[in-house]
This record gives structure tokens, sequence and C-alpha cells, in this order.
């Protein structure tokens, strides 16, 4: 039976010897698989910390943007209310004009109208005693005034000289100059 057993040992350490071969290709295998899925976990971190890089590069771009859009708007809200007061400070110092000067811009701009002689005049209270003594200007209403400026009206037909409306119908022609001017940048 010595054969017996020496042919039952072969086989079995033949059966060993395969065993071990195919643990080993086993562990390779494995190992190889492991690292492959190590390697493509890492490739997808490396795109997701990518992605998620570029993502937060334009959402920051998009706040600074944003911050750039605000600041810029309430410059030119502020640059706005400037110019507004800029006008309102022209219209409260035109009404501020004194009688002489206010009787120049009276008598040249009457020059530029071809008067018929049925027009009346309207102008502020404080002024109408002074441009009734001037007999070449139309004849000054008693009962009607303005602000500022002055009204020529004849019949339905009126024309505006107020200051206040000299002002806002030249605000769009000036306001460009005038920002310019004060925002020189």
């Amino acid at each position: 039976m010595s054969n017996l057993e020496n042919l039952t040992n072969k086989i079995l350490e033949d059966a060993k010897i395969e065993a071990d071969r195919i643990m080993e290709e086993s562990a390779r295998t494995n190992k190889n698989i492991l690292d492959s899925k190590i390697d493509e976990a890492n490739e997808k971190k490396k795109r997701i910390l990518e992605k998620a890089a570029d993502e937060a590069a334009m959402v920051k771009d998009r706040i600074i943007s944003n911050a750039e859009l605000k600041v810029r708007d309430e410059k030119l809200k502020i640059k706005q209310e400037i110019i507004d007061e800029v006008f309102e400070l022209s219209k409260k110092r035109l009404k501020e004009l004194r009688e002489d000067e206010y009787i120049k811009f009276l008598t040249n701009n009457l020059k530029s109208i071809n008067l018929k002689g049925t027009e009346i005049l309207i102008v502020p209270e404080d002024m109408k005693s002074k441009v009734k003594d001037i007999e070449s200007l139309p004849k000054v209403s008693e009962n009607e005034t303005v602000d500022s400026g002055f009204i020529l009206k004849d019949g339905d037909v009126a024309i505006n000289f107020s200051f206040e409306s000299l002002v806002d119908y030249l605000r769009e022609e000036l306001e460009t100059e005038i920002a310019q001017h004060l925002f020189k940048e």
C-alpha cells in the first residue's frame, strides 16, 4: 500500500500546490481589481473636485459680478440724485433772480417773439409793479401769477417761459453735459 499512499500523497501534494497557485492567482486578480477600482475612484474624485472647483469659480464670479452690478446701480442712482439736485438748485436760483436780471430775461425773450399787441403777460407777484412800468411790454395780468419766469397768453394760446418749464424742457439736452462735468472719471 505504500504505492497507494505515495500516489495519494502525490495527488494531495499536487492538489495543495494547485490550490496555492489558484489562491495566489485569485489574490493577484483581487488586488488588480481592487487597484483598478481605487484608480477609478481616484479619477472620479479628481473629476468631481475639478467640477466643484469650476462651479465654485463660476459662483464666485457670479457673486462678484452681481456685487459689481449693485455697486454700479447704486452709483448711478446717487449720480442721478445729484443731477436732480443740480436741476432743483437751478430752478431755485432762477426764482431768486434779482429784479434787473429778471427784467433782462423777460425783455430779451419777448424780443424774439412776434407780438400782436393782444397778449397778456403773466409774471410773478413780486415783479408785477416793475414790469407794468415798462411801456414796451404787453399788458400784465392783474389776477394771474406764476412762481417764476413768465407766461405769455393770447386767447387760448399760452407760451410758457416759467423757469420750471424751461429747466425741465432743457433737462434732457443738458443732463449728459452736466453729468460729464460733475463726474469726470
